[in-house]
């Protein structure tokens, strides 16, 4: 694998804009943007979660060379153990510093896209119906259920050809503090890509250091500075949104706790900003106690939190089967990379869509627990959505009517 780095600037206009179909896999953070080309090696089955890091580090040990003793995988982890992982060992590594947003010049108003049908899935009153439901299950004494995670997703078919290079810079320009990305899906010779811009890193680990920044309990964002700082104050006085994340970030100490020292948890939360949404955060630091523990051990034993499936995981896994009329696929997974030395970046995939040709799949949650207001979730929904309907230059209102 050659591994070199460019500036911010270059990958955006010289390898971006003519490399597009070429670049299988794409990830900016706050620390790093990678960018590869070719595949040396692939990895793709359906796995147990708890076996993924054995087969990835086989992966990478096989992909060892001379010059190069630190290869890295990237790729994309489902939300269930019935769909397969994708990894891919890439023959070429691109990397740059993070891309702020005046490095993307190129992009003067929003990507528009003019929709031909959209159809929601389910219909909103189906949805609200379900989130009654959940409500009802979370309140009962013989049903263990503190809180489930439910879904729905758009889709939407486009009169032209979905513009992915300027869609993703789009996504970067909107969402500088957030995790973007876009990795093929389905195969070399697919042309389905997942795309998105995350708020939530699962995990990271940068030698011995660890740190995760689960996010739960959310409000729309305003334009108006004033406004976002009221509901900022609400969330923290709100029982219902302080609960919700305090589920998320006991279940994620309880996880690292077995593979890492020295963990810090703050006692309370913060709020957090992005484009479309404002969300009680809190980030976890700590040490990894065996240096053989790699970021994608400490991933599998996090996956899935109750930010994105619920509490206890397993009955808020069958709730979601039940209900949800759709399979996720890698809604609400994960994606990133990992290098032989168990370094890497893991991030929930989340405020993202499957795009083709012509064609999209939107996709967004939110946390029920008991007091959760059906409408309140609706709208939660579709506000999430906006952070990719909006680079799309897309506008729905809250009953799903495209804005003309």
């Amino acid at each position: 694998m050659l591994r070199n780095s460019t500036g911010s600037s270059t990958m955006l206009t010289e390898f971006l804009n003519a490399h597009t179909d070429d670049a299988s896999f794409f990830f900016s953070s706050p620390t790093v943007t990678l960018l590869t080309q070719g595949i040396a090696a692939e990895f793709s089955q359906q796995v147990r979660f708890s076996e993924l890091d054995t087969h990835i580090s086989q992966l990478l040990e096989s992909a060892k060379e001379e010059g190069n003793e630190n290869p890295i995988a990237v790729g994309v982890i489902p939300f269930s153990e019935h769909n397969p992982v994708h990894f891919i060992v890439p023959e070429r590594l691109i990397t740059t510093s993070p891309i702020r947003p005046d490095k993307v010049s190129d992009v003067d108003g929003l990507t528009d896209c003019h929709p031909s049908s959209i159809q929601p899935i389910p219909d909103p009153s189906d949805y609200m119906r379900s989130v009654e439901q959940a409500v009802k299950s979370c309140c009962r004494e013989d049903v263990e259920l503190d809180k489930v995670v439910l879904s729905r997703t758009m889709q939407v078919e486009t009169e032209e050809d979905i513009d992915r290079a300027r869609f993703l810079k789009t996504l970067l320009k909107q969402n500088p503090g957030g995790y973007t990305f876009s990795t093929r899906i389905g195969g070399s010779h697919s042309d389905a890509y997942l795309m998105g811009s995350s708020p939530e890193l699962l995990v990271s680990r940068k030698g011995p250091h660890v740190c995760s920044n689960p996010l739960a309990g959310s409000r729309r964002r305003s334009d108006n500075e004033s406004m976002n700082q009221q509901q900022g104050e609400l969330m923290m006085e709100s029982s219902k949104d302080l609960h919700e994340h305090a589920v998320v970030v006991d279940a994620v100490e309880k996880a690292l706790q077995p593979w890492c020292h020295n963990l810090y948890v703050p006692m309370v939360p913060s709020v957090i900003e992005t484009k479309a949404m404002l969300h009680l955060s809190t980030r976890i630091e700590g040490m990894v106690s065996d240096a053989n523990t790699s970021v994608l051990k400490l991933a599998s034993a996090l996956h899935p939190t109750p930010a994105v499936c619920g509490y206890p995981t397993a009955q808020a896994y069958d709730f979601i089967s039940n209900v949800e009329p759709f399979d996720r696929g890698y809604f609400t997974g994960l994606v990133g990379w990992v290098d032989a030395r168990g370094n890497g970046e893991w991030v929930v995939v989340i405020r993202c869509a499957e795009v083709e040709k012509k064609r999209l799949r939107v996709y967004a949650g939110a946390g029920i627990v008991a007091g959760s207001e059906p409408q309140s979730e609706l709208e939660e929904t579709g506000n999430k959505m906006r952070t990719v309907l909006n680079a799309l230059g897309i506008e729905i209102r809250e009953n799903m009517e495209v804005v003309q």
